[in-house]
């Protein structure tokens, strides 16, 4: 037999009306539309459900117990599909993110999805900021953690902001607790630990640092792509490097690093969830996990 589920939801709405006009308005169709689906559901199963002479309607003794077993098979239906989407979330989201974003962010990401009422399996791919753009744009990645780069404005409209970020110029304390390099104060030769050329966060302190040459002259040390390499030459005294905040919560505290310049020297950055293009569709469990994002704040 070939029941529509349509007129099943039909009729259960029916049944709690009672009457024809409200319930195709609630079914948005017309009321002789309405009216005919019901009529072939009851020829389908070859009985009348609806007693039409009563007002406000009645079911017959064969609409009740339909009406019971319509109600079921509904929700059996609705409990079928949930399941098939959650076994659809089975998986992975895939996210990117450079060495520093995955250590420092990317566990509160993964705590903020937990949150979520169905379970979802994540996949991370570490790389340097710039490849991990590009496996954005080639569509390698769901998601990119990273922070505002120009050359990610096309995926701009389809970001979240997460926090604003201070890069913060840290070096070794001497035995006053003060910085051995004093931004603040001129001095003819300071160590930079620089970042890899090319890639975002270097761009960002080599023009901070272009504006301040008349004030120093900055020797460039060493470079590496991870702030967390900086830091630890910094620790070992070897000069100034400028580290992601949330990266330097325990050196600070500790007094093991301490700031070396002040709010001039200290670039805001925006940190941003980034999402491919490819998650442009009308799947609902996406569209539930992308707002879920709009909620958390760093």
């Amino acid at each position: 037999m070939n029941i529509d589920t349509k007129w099943l939801k039909d009729f259960v709405v029916l049944a709690q009306t009672r009457n024809f006009s409200k319930a195709a308005e609630i079914r948005h169709v017309s009321q002789p539309a309405f009216s005919r689906r019901i009529k072939a559901l009851e020829n389908k199963l070859n009985c009348k459900l609806v007693n039409r002479l009563h007002q406000p309607l009645q079911l017959t003794v064969s609409g009740e117990i339909f009406l019971n077993r319509a109600e079921n098979l509904l929700a059996e239906l609705n409990l079928l599909s949930e399941e098939l989407q959650q076994q659809t979330l089975r998986t992975p989201l895939i996210f990117s993110a450079t060495h520093t974003l995955s250590i420092g962010v990317f566990p509160s990401i993964v705590e903020h999805i937990n949150k979520l009422p169905f379970l979802v399996d994540t996949q991370l791919k570490i790389a340097d900021a710039d490849d991990c753009a590009n496996l954005l744009k080639q569509k390698h990645c769901d998601y990119l953690l990273a922070f505002s780069d120009p050359l990610l404005d096309a995926f701009h409209h389809d970001s979240i902001l997460l926090a604003k970020v201070r890069l913060l110029p840290v070096c070794q304390a001497n035995e006053q607790g003060e910085p051995i390099y004093q931004l603040s104060q001129p001095q003819s030769s300071v160590p930079y630990l620089a970042y890899q050329e090319n890639i975002y966060l270097d761009r960002v302190v080599s023009t901070l640092l272009k504006d301040k040459t008349q004030q120093h002259n900055f020797n460039k040390m060493l470079m590496s792509p991870m702030a967390d390499s900086l830091k630890m030459m910094a620790l070992k005294g070897l000069g100034v490097a400028w580290i992601p905040e949330f990266s330097l919560v325990t050196e600070l505290a500790s007094q093991q690093l301490v700031i070396a310049g002040d709010k001039q020297w200290q670039p805001e950055l925006a940190l941003r969830l980034y999402r491919a293009k490819k998650m442009h569709n009308n799947h609902s469990f996406q569209e539930k996990i992308w707002q879920h994002f709009n909620d958390l704040r760093l």
